[in-house]
């Protein structure tokens, strides 16, 4: 099965064994929403509402990654995680950067160097 969004809310929901309901209280939306989102009817709700989700599901950080990549395509357009959107936004450096390795075909092996000198901090 495809992971998505919506299962993989279910998912962890269920493992915690919260509820439907018990979520949509805790995140402040109906369990009629939560339904529809789990059921991939709705897209994943905003960045607020997500970080509830987090929250009460208590998700690691590598989940909280996770779900917001899912819920990014969950979206009807083009769309990114909120997280990089406002990393992005915020450094004109990472526009440049992006900019140049579209410019220079960057590839995997490329970005894993980056990410390797990065992780060498």
């Amino acid at each position: 099965m495809k992971k998505t969004f919506g299962s993989f809310i279910y998912k962890k929901r269920t493992q915690k064994h919260i509820s439907l309901r018990g979520l949509a209280s805790m995140i402040g939306v109906s369990a009629v929403y939560v339904s529809s989102m789990e059921k991939g009817k709705r897209s994943a709700p905003t960045y607020p509402v997500l970080m509830k989700i987090a929250d009460v599901l208590m998700l690691s950080e590598e989940e909280k990654v996770l779900m917001l990549d899912l819920a990014a395509k969950s979206k009807n357009t083009l769309s990114l995680a909120e997280d990089l959107l406002t990393y992005i936004n915020s450094n004109q450096i990472v526009h440049k950067a992006l900019r140049k390795a579209i410019k220079c075909n960057a590839t995997d092996e490329d970005w894993q160097n980056f990410i390797d000198s990065l992780s060498e901090k």
